[in-house]
């Protein structure tokens, strides 16, 4: 409105004639009147009071105005203009892990030392990070009692930009960082929601994206170089978060991989997983497949009690290849068929999928049939009485809400995810059970599970090699993929039997202990005894505490167990295990008796 009436009174301004003249910086009365009402009134006030005329002060200060306005706007539109034809970006979503790549790398850069905007957060990220000298965590002293909560103190925050535009050169090029934070509406279950979504924008100049992609590149390298001796775990999302456009499997745990040779198993199994593993996920194995009409996939069925390295072999897996491992829990209740085949399809292409107690799924059907096939006809009315009992239990949860979240995953269901007309095709399936007899035949079948590892208790020689590894003093972690080593199995004549994974095959040879093994280094302890152990009594040791444990009675997880309580005292573990083993033996008795006396 005020700009109305500032055009209605320049409509109706008297031009000056040609005998008077006009300041270029005094505006017409009329005009400054319909900007500032009231302007007349005032400006006579302080002209008639002070004697002094405002008009020429208030003209500057509109022309001013005008003209920063101006700029304004033409550096605006220069500016969009400019970088829609000369400037070159790339958006990154939080959701992709280019974007956890390159926040790293920016987070070491002189980006989060220069810049004013930033955001802080927690120093150590997780359990993993401890005494790491890059991350300025200080040096524990063995002889103090640990206080997570002073160590914890002095760890100094990350820092890393905070929301808005970040400007810095690589390699004498300049990039400019936007990250940008945004409410959104997305699908999930019960509706829409609003959800905050972070990305970011790198932008440089130029016509081409080659700089970004470079500089994307070097990220990426920097962080997997970072990571490359660790293993990230990833868990399906909350139910709330699986919806449309959103990811189904959130990263939640980076931890250091497991060495291949610390897994307890017969080393002739273990060299015949890998060697598979590894002709199934070399690059021209696909193209093998697929000229054969033959589906790129391949399953794993590792079985044997609890406790005996099932799982461990499965994380072991996957850090000697570099794969990242996706867990999937099919008794989680929130769990649906349809997020399961979702899941499935969206897998990377090289991965590892693990499937843990695969005996809990689907099998309470098959077993009530089996159940009912067995009964005595005497039982048949007890029987029926149950069966009724039963359909009117499943009737009242039928009219409840988490009646459809309770039914977990059927048989056919994960039959159809694993090896469906649209399943996912280039990942590792490995799945474990405690039961393998009270598997179906369809999920064992050859094309499902095309091979099994059986798991079985301590044997003489695995519990000889946990005893020697649990008192071989650390070593650095630094064999790279292509160079390891399997466990090594000491032997009665002092050998070990190892085996070395070059390129695509597994080479057994023979090593004196002497070649793995070195003297351990006296702890620094205050006042604390210590006694060094040669490679050569480390190992008669192992064997004596080897024949005072029987064979096949023990599971691995139990001998370590009594181990990591005695893990600086082999001659103390020695002495105790006898005692430890009769009371094992004694409480399982007791067990085994008080179950009887139970059944009539």
């Amino acid at each position: 409105m005020a700009i109305n009436d500032a055009l209605r009174a320049l409509k109706h301004t008297e031009l000056p004639t040609d005998n008077s003249t006009t300041s270029v910086t005094q505006l017409p009365a009329n005009i400054l009147e319909a900007f500032i009402p009231g302007y007349s009134i005032i400006s006579k006030f302080l002209l008639d009071s002070l004697g002094f005329d405002i008009t020429l002060l208030v003209s500057v200060c509109f022309l001013i105005f005008g003209l920063a306005t101006s700029l304004k706007f033409a550096w605006k539109h220069t500016s969009e203009q400019f970088n829609e034809y000369f400037m070159s970006y790339i958006r990154i979503d939080s959701d992709d892990d280019i974007y956890d790549h390159v926040m790293e790398w920016i987070r070491v850069q002189n980006v989060s030392k220069n810049s004013r905007k930033l955001m802080a957060k927690t120093g150590r990220e997780n359990a993993w990070d401890l005494v790491d000298g890059d991350m300025g965590v200080p040096e524990l002293d063995p002889s103090k009692l640990v206080n997570f909560s002073n160590w914890d103190a002095k760890v100094p925050p990350r820092f890393q930009p905070s929301f808005g535009i970040h400007r810095f050169f690589h390699n004498g090029r300049l990039f400019q960082l936007t990250r940008e934070n945004k409410h959104v509406m997305r699908d999930g279950w019960g509706g829409s929601s609003l959800r905050d979504e972070e990305n970011i924008t790198l932008t440089c100049v130029g016509r081409s994206t080659k700089p970004i992609k470079d500089l994307i590149k070097v990220a990426r390298d920097h962080y997997l170089d970072k990571e490359k001796s660790c293993t990230v775990v990833r868990r399906p999302c909350p139910k709330e978060q699986r919806g449309r456009g959103r990811t189904l499997w959130m990263k939640v745990a980076t931890r250091p991989s497991r060495p291949i040779e610390t897994v307890v198993l017969d080393h002739e199994q273990k060299n015949r997983v890998l060697v598979d593993i590894n002709e199934y996920l070399h690059p021209s194995t696909p193209r093998w497949y697929a000229n054969r009409g033959i589906p790129y996939r391949r399953g794993y069925l590792f079985h044997g009690p609890p406790g005996t390295g099932k799982s461990s072999l499965a994380w072991a897996i996957a850090g000697v290849f570099g794969l990242d491992i996706y867990c999937i829990s099919l008794v989680d209740p929130t769990l649906t068929e349809e997020d399961l085949g979702m899941m499935f399809t969206s897998l990377p292409r090289r991965c590892v999928v693990l499937l843990e107690d695969i005996d809990s799924a689907g099998l309470s059907k098959r077993q009530e049939e089996e159940t009912v096939e067995k009964l005595k006809p005497e039982d048949e009315a007890a029987a029926k009485i149950g069966a009724e009992i039963t359909r009117a239990i499943k009737s009242v949860q039928k009219d409840g809400k988490n009646n459809k979240e309770n039914q977990g995953i059927s048989l056919s269901g994960l039959l159809n995810a694993i090896d469906g007309v649209a399943s996912h095709e280039g990942r590792v399936l490995l799945m474990t059970t405690n039961f393998p007899d009270k598997l179906d035949e369809a999920l064992i079948r050859p094309g499902r599970v095309d091979m099994k590892v059986k798991f079985t208790n301590a044997t003489r020689s695995q519990i000889c090699e946990l005893f020697t590894r649990m008192y071989t003093p650390d070593t650095p972690a630094s064999l790279a993929p292509e160079q390891i080593r399997l466990g090594p199995v000491p032997r009665a004549n002092g050998t070990l039997h190892q085996a070395t994974l070059n390129g695509s095959l597994l080479q057994p040879k023979s090593a004196k202990i002497e070649d793995v093994m070195t003297p351990p280094e006296s702890p620094k302890q205050a006042n604390t005894p210590t006694t060094t152990f040669s490679p050569s009594s480390i190992e008669e040791i192992a064997v004596q505490f080897a024949d005072r444990l029987p064979e096949d009675k023990f599971t691995p997880a139990e001998v370590q167990g009594f181990l990591l309580t005695r893990k600086k005292e082999p001659m103390n573990a020695l002495e105790e295990v006898e005692a430890w083993r009769d009371g094992v033996l004694e409480a399982r008795e007791r067990k085994s008796m008080s179950k009887k006396e139970v059944v009539p």
